[in-house]
């Protein structure tokens, strides 16, 4: 479980961080569930990049536990951490 979390974790990071290139609606689903998560308010869309950036959130895999929280997303700005509501593996 913690194998999955570190891979879902470290490809989050590498496509949520500029330049986002071929992958930028991806960056842009990831931003999103990121304010989701956090309860932050979003404007989805390529306008609103600069506005609610992708790279002001990182993932974060806990190496304690084997449970699915152990994938967190941590708002940059605030350091707020919260659990990862997404599923991965």
């Amino acid at each position: 479980m913690r194998k999955q979390g570190r891979l879902h974790v470290a490809w989050c990071n590498e496509r949520a961080r500029k330049p986002y290139a071929k992958g930028v609606f991806i960056a842009l689903e990831l931003a999103e569930q990121a304010h989701e998560a956090h309860g932050l308010p979003y404007e989805p869309g390529l306008r609103a990049i600069e506005k609610y950036p992708p790279d002001r959130f990182t993932w974060i895999c806990e190496e304690e536990g084997d449970s699915k929280e152990s994938v967190k997303v941590r708002d940059d700005r605030t350091g707020r951490l919260v659990v990862w509501p997404r599923r991965y593996g």
